[in-house]
């Protein structure tokens, strides 16, 4: 693994996250704008990961009518496979640990992302969101599930 830092964004961040974003979906990436909003509503679930002054990557997670949301994630292309997604989303996911839902939606054809999803027990739901990205593609809805028994918490698996 890379020696890199996960932090909060922050607006000066912008150019460099939209670079990762244009690199990460090149048929729909968020603009500028959305950033902005995500910025304001989600602040310390909008993470970072760098390397020097190098953006390597970001997660939003952000909690949204009493169900906790990951609305995106991305790794720069050239720095993928090097645990960063991993961390990305363990970040995620604490930030969101008090949320008995967290839903995230993936591009069905995203074969690695639905495998890190895997690694931290979202299930696929069988909601298909026709259209949803930008490029007309699909999204398939992913969620985990936290169950509370007695004094212990867990997180329901399942079925693989």
């Amino acid at each position: 693994m890379d020696d890199f830092a996960l932090r909060a964004c922050l607006y000066t961040d912008l150019d460099r996250l939209l670079a990762v974003e244009e690199a990460s979906f090149e048929d729909g990436p968020y603009s500028r704008f959305d950033f902005i909003y995500f910025l304001g509503r989600a602040r310390d679930g909008f993470k970072i990961a760098e390397e020097g002054d190098r953006l390597l990557g970001y997660v939003i997670a952000m909690g949204e009518e009493g169900v906790g949301m990951i609305p995106s994630i991305a790794v720069s292309p050239e720095f993928r496979r090097r645990g960063i997604g991993e961390a990305l989303m363990e970040s995620a996911v604490d930030h969101l640990a008090n949320y008995e839902r967290i839903c995230l939606l993936v591009n069905p054809d995203n074969t690695a992302a639905i495998s890190l999803y895997h690694k931290f027990s979202f299930i696929e739901t069988g909601r298909i969101i026709r259209g949803y990205y930008r490029n007309g593609d699909d999204a398939v809805e992913m969620v985990r599930t936290r169950v509370e028994l007695g004094n212990e918490t867990t997180v329901e698996k399942g079925a693989e």
